[in-house]
Order: C-alpha cells, then sequence, then structure tokens
C-alpha cells in the first residue's frame, strides 16, 4: 500500500512541476507594434526590447496567438487596450511552442 501511495505522490509532484515549468514571462515591457494577419486569425506583440524565446522558435520577432486558440480573443482585447493607450504589460510566453516559428503568448497583463 505505501508503495502505491509513494508512486502517486511521485506522479503528481512531477505533473505540477511540469505544469510550472511550462512558462516563462517577459517582465514589464513596452509595446511597439501590433502585427496581425499572414492570411489567418492572428496577432503578434512587439516589444520594444529583447524578446525572450524559451523555445528556441526559429523566427522571434513577436509574442503570436492564433484562433482558436484558448484566450485568443481576451489576448487580443488587452493587446488592443495596451496599445491603444501606450500601457506596459508582461507577457505569459509558452516554453515549448512555436507558431510560424514565433514564441507563443499564452497570457497577457496590463501593468499600472
Amino acid at each position: 500500500m505505501s508503495r502505491i501511495i509513494r508512486t502517486l505522490a511521485i506522479t503528481t509532484l512531477c505533473m505540477i512541476s511540469g505544469t510550472t515549468f511550462a512558462q516563462s514571462s517577459t517582465g514589464t515591457i513596452t509595446l511597439s507594434a501590433l502585427r496581425t494577419g499572414w492570411n489567418s486569425d492572428s496577432f503578434a506583440l512587439v516589444p520594444v526590447g529583447a524578446i525572450i524565446n524559451p523555445a528556441n522558435c526559429s523566427t522571434p520577432d513577436g509574442y503570436v496567438s492564433a484562433a482558436p486558440a484558448p484566450g485568443y480573443q481576451t489576448f487580443l482585447s488587452t493587446a488592443l487596450t495596451a496599445f491603444a493607450l501606450d500601457t506596459s504589460v508582461a507577457v505569459t510566453v509558452h516554453n515549448t511552442a512555436c507558431i510560424s516559428g514565433r514564441p507563443v503568448l499564452i497570457g497577457i497583463n496590463l501593468m499600472h
């Protein structure tokens, strides 16, 4: 019985740690541009400074989201608001995924 409990505990810890490290954050950044299109329902946030690229994507020139990804509409609305108000943001990027060779946006926070 204790072996089963130990196995379950180790499995749970592995699952939690895998989830914890599935993303990276940019810290607070300023946006220099929003790109849309490429003949698809997608957009990219382009920061003023360096772009983090934890997945080693081939074209790290912005953080991309594309429909129908979960959160896409929320990310787009938040990005448009931040850009229109010239407000800083903190972006969360997937550690292992790329879209069209670019780092994948999985979260965006408006900063004040």
